[in-house]
């Protein structure tokens, strides 16, 4: 299996986003690199040419990068977006993810990857993507094991992508909930996701930690980590294992799942490394045990 990190799902500014991505790219043993705003067009720090740019550069260091389109694609100037991701992409010979039928739509005949958005559910519809381009999937986050096995089970050459590290990408809205919760219109919202770089927490009237807004995605508010399934994953023959940025700890991160990967440590040591860079919260993994989200199978 190979290791990929994928699009940063926060508010870290132009110079972050790309601080972030060098380091990834030839600081540490992941393969496959995704770069690209998916949850906001208000925040493309990084234009379409940018990106490329961007791309470029990390790809000498040998690993494969891969250009994220936005999740949800509400307006015509997001439209007008996708279309230059998707013609620049092709232009320099990188892949897209696409997040939303639109980029399917936008991307058909040049390789894709769907991404965690797109609905795939079942075999004929990963039969249907791979017919218009897609030669990658990455698995909705809410699947379990057996789901998954089940979906992928009798498609042929398209690489599966299970989400195995990080805050959970849950929904999207039309609206902007950090922005709401200063009262702020969302035209107006003054970049305020800025200032939560993993995400605002969100309590509950007794005050419990529920779940994270960002902009206008809402996360789990536990890490999900599924290291403690490797060896289900090996044997379900998955292709690549995704590890979502976050703010900190980040290149320690990749380095305990590679060397769990490789077998050098075992799976409760690479738990314990993770706890505490995690600041001892508790991890999640329910929906892949086919269990409610926010519990933890050992």
């Amino acid at each position: 299996m190979r290791i990929s990190i994928g699009p940063c799902l926060f508010d870290w500014g132009k110079k972050g986003i790309t601080d972030f991505y060098k380091k990834m790219a030839f600081e540490t043993d992941a393969d496959i690199l995704y770069i690209g705003e998916v949850v906001c067009s208000k925040r493309l720090h990084l234009s379409p040419k940018e990106l490329v740019k961007l791309a470029k550069e990390l790809k000498s260091s040998g690993k494969e990068v891969v250009l994220s389109m936005l999740g949800l694609v509400m307006t015509e100037e997001e439209q007008v977006e996708i279309r230059k991701m998707a013609k620049l992409a092709k232009d320099a010979g990188l892949r897209i993810e696409a997040n939303d039928m639109a980029s399917i739509g936008v991307g058909e005949g040049q390789p894709m990857v769907a991404g965690p958005h797109i609905c795939s559910y079942n075999p004929e519809t990963l039969d249907f993507l791979k017919e218009v381009g897609v030669e990658r999937v990455v698995l909705p986050v809410e699947l379990s094991a057996n789901y998954i096995s089940g979906v992928c089970r009798d498609v042929k050459s398209i690489e599966s992508e299970v989400f195995a590290y990080g805050r959970l990408p849950l929904t999207f809205s039309a609206r902007c909930y950090t922005a709401r919760a200063f009262n702020l219109p969302k035209g107006n919202c003054q970049y305020k996701c800025g200032d939560y770089p993993d995400g605002m927490p969100m309590h509950t009237q007794e005050n419990k930690q529920f779940l994270v807004i960002n902009g206008i995605e809402t996360m789990s508010e536990l890490v999900y980590n599924l290291i403690a399934d490797l060896k289900t994953l090996q044997k379900m023959k998955v292709d690549i294992l995704r590890l979502s940025p976050q703010s900190k700890n980040m290149k320690d991160v990749v380095k305990i799942w590679k060397s769990t990967m490789d077998g050098k440590i075992e799976s409760q040591e690479a738990i314990a490394k993770l706890l505490e860079i995690n600041g001892n919260d508790p991890f999640c993994n329910g929906y892949f045990h086919e269990r409610p989200g926010l519990e933890f199978v050992q």
